[in-house]
């Protein structure tokens, strides 16, 4: 059934610092006119554009990425990217949806699992999902900040949630790469020219080519999975040290680790175990239903 194209746009009078939806909208695009520098834009909100039909481009931190039938990417406004219809396509029809900035943390989240474009296979729900957002939007449903809010919630987190558990049909070398980081993160001696060697690639290949897909260097990548596995480790348990812990994510330094760490979450290993004794039990529950895996300390010792 053909939708008429509209867009919509939402006004709050709360104050609540909440994810909210500020507009959704779709668009029929046959105008090499259409385009959307980002860099210099005042709106401050996160976008999830969703191509229905037709061909666009993405350009981000000067990499291009083709969006197709069923793709749907992911940016902040403002910020280094650029979209538009490429003078090789015709026509360009998306759905976009327009979110405040609360949900940034989850935008990143992304880019480290799946990069800037994500794939939704029709058995996601999520363009059903996004479709049925829409049409509440054109129908006045939405009408309290609080439906406004729980809708925008709960598709931030279907849409996280499949970005990080969907895989590629292809496992790529660059997938290699991350999935050799990911099991030996642990390693002291862990360093980039080892993950290269193992993927079979060169140093500065990967490096280009882990940042276009994960929208982050392997350096920092594994530097942000040591902290949070150290940050699993504080929280469910009070049987190590802190050095055991140091060494157990790849850091024989246990002063150095105190800084990376409080560098990162702007408090003190020590710190961040005292914010969690609170309770008689702490539960780990993890982002999905694969988890990394997190070596015991004799292993290191072996």
């Amino acid at each position: 059934m053909a939708r008429s194209n509209h867009s919509i746009g939402f006004y709050f009078s709360s104050d609540l610092p909440f994810l909210t939806l500020a507009g959704v909208g779709l668009h029929y695009i046959d105008s090499h006119e259409y385009s959307w520098n980002n860099r210099n834009r005042e709106q401050k909100l996160c976008l999830i554009q969703y191509c229905i039909d037709g061909e666009g481009t993405l350009e981000l931190d000067g990499i291009h990425y083709p969006i197709l039938p069923g793709d749907a990417f992911v940016i902040d406004i403002p910020g280094e990217n650029h979209y538009y219809l490429p003078s090789h396509s015709s026509y360009w029809e998306v759905l976009y949806l327009e979110f405040s900035k609360e949900c940034l943390p989850l935008m990143r989240k992304i880019y480290r699992f799946k990069g800037p474009v994500v794939h939704l296979s029709k058995e996601s729900g999520l363009v059903d999902q996004m479709m049925s957002i829409y049409e509440s939007a054109v129908k006045n449903e939405l009408k309290t900040f609080f439906e406004n809010t729980k809708t925008a919630y709960n598709l931030w987190m279907d849409f996280t949630l499949y970005a990080l558990t969907c895989s590629d049909n292809e496992i790529s070398k660059i997938d290699h790469a991350k999935a050799y980081i990911d099991q030996n993160y642990y390693m002291e001696d862990l360093n980039l020219d080892l993950v290269a060697e193992h993927a079979g690639i060169s140093k500065y290949y990967m490096c280009k080519e882990f940042h276009k897909k994960y929208g982050t260097s392997p350096g920092k990548y594994l530097k942000e999975l040591r902290i949070s596995q150290a940050c699993r480790l504080l929280t469910v348990n009070s049987d190590y040290t802190i050095q055991d812990i140091a060494r157990m994510v790849g850091y024989s330094n246990n002063n150095y680790f105190g800084k990376v760490f409080k560098a990162s979450k702007g408090i003190t290993p020590d710190q961040f175990r005292k914010q969690s004794t609170q309770y008689d039990f702490v539960r780990a529950v993890y982002e999905t239903p694969e988890q990394i895996y997190i070596p015991e300390l004799q292993n290191i010792d072996a």
